[in-house]
């Protein structure tokens, strides 16, 4: 008798439907990535708020839906493109992004976030203090258009000329590089999938030590293959910046009211091999 009562008492028990999950913030991350990791880690040391993190590579996007729908996260954090691409779509659930390349302004206004690129005059101000004022740059429009106007109007009041070749496909990129040969003192690789890529990233060193120029990239990793300078981001910073943001939205502040920011640190390396070769020297390298 007494297993009959337990019985039904777990019977009725199950027959009652279980509270949605409790917590602020919904992590959303495209992929398992070591340095998305890290934001994510950044983002947690300044947030006080309760997150769950879900990896998107790991559910279906009806899955993240649903989940949103049932679980009502005051916020949406995506972390990467693909991430965001899934999180944008959600329109009932404010979203900050990060680590996203392509990240672009939005209609909606409850959108924003940390982009990965550095304010232009950070790159200008290493090609002056190089004393380079002929920079060689390939890129396509549609992918780096708006980034390339800034640069341009910053370039003018450094007195630094661009010297831009459009590409469209990657194909592109090596012819665009030998048209520069003599009409440039640097190169500077931008993140431009269109330009850089597997396919033509040899390309661009070929040209650096064919011409005898300073190749200035976005990545420490270029320097091993050639680059002489590249300005990096800190992801764990960056995380950190955006989880102020997070805890200013959790807080009341709506997300219209915050607009998009870049990263705050930069993090300069140089190839000192390379800049000894081409006997150029700058300061604050490490």
């Amino acid at each position: 008798m007494q297993f009959l009562r337990t019985l039904l008492v777990f019977l009725l028990l199950l027959s009652v439907p279980l509270p949605a999950l409790a917590y602020d913030i919904l992590v959303l991350q495209s992929l398992r990535e070591k340095g998305y990791d890290e934001a994510v880690k950044g983002v947690k040391r300044e947030c006080s708020a309760t997150m769950r993190t879900v990896v998107l590579s790991e559910y279906a996007e009806t899955d993240i839906t649903r989940m949103i729908r049932e679980e009502h996260p005051r916020l949406v954090i995506a972390v990467g493109d693909r991430a965001l691409e899934v999180a944008e779509k959600q329109r009932n659930t404010p979203v900050l992004y990060m680590m996203a390349l392509h990240a672009k302004p939005h209609q909606s206004g409850a959108v924003t976030g940390v982009g990965m690129l550095f304010d232009p005059a950070r790159y200008l101000a290493v090609f002056d203090s190089m004393g380079s004022k002929r920079v060689g740059v390939v890129c396509d429009p549609s992918k780096s258009g708006a980034y390339l106007k800034r640069a341009q109007a910053a370039a003018r009041r450094s007195g630094i000329e661009l010297v831009v070749r459009e590409v469209h496909s990657p194909k592109e990129t090596p012819s665009m590089l030998d048209s520069l040969r003599g009409k440039v003192d640097a190169l500077w690789m931008l993140p431009d999938v269109t330009a850089v890529s597997s396919e033509t990233t040899e390309a661009y060193f070929l040209f650096s030590q064919g011409e005898r120029v300073p190749l200035v990239s976005f990545a420490e990793f270029y320097l091993k293959l050639g680059g002489a300078v590249a300005l990096g981001i800190d992801r764990f910073d960056i995380g950190r910046q955006l989880g102020s943001m997070a805890q200013s939205v959790l807080q009341g502040t709506p997300v219209e009211n915050l607009a998009p920011q870049p990263p705050r640190r930069v993090i300069l390396k140089v190839n000192e091999g390379v800049l000894r070769r081409l006997n150029i020297s700058i300061a604050g390298g490490g």
